[in-house]
């Protein structure tokens, strides 16, 4: 069972997961309520600089958009849904900023 701090998430732990999501930015955005057409414009504003700033961007306008809701648990529970625990397990070993 995956135990997960219920605490706000800080930028760096986006800017670390920003580096493990891979072509699943997408998905993950749509599980944290991003609609189709934010996930376009970041993708057509931030490709240029490679899949990872499209991630982090990503996460970063899901954590502006929903401020004090922006929770490990929410994440983690995000991440298993697209078949990503392993990212999740990560956020167990998060130590508090």
């Amino acid at each position: 069972m995956l135990s997960v701090v219920d605490r706000v998430v800080d930028m760096s732990i986006l800017q670390r997961m920003s580096f493990d999501i891979g072509n699943d930015w997408k998905c993950l955005g749509r599980q944290l309520g991003c609609s189709d057409a934010e996930l376009d414009s970041v993708q057509c504003d931030y490709r240029h600089y490679g899949q990872r700033e499209v991630a982090y961007q990503v996460l970063r306008g899901w954590h502006e958009r929903t401020g004090n809701g922006a929770k490990l648990p929410v994440l983690a529970r995000a991440l298993i849904n697209i078949r990503r625990p392993d990212i999740a397990l990560k956020l167990q070993d998060t130590p508090p900023q």
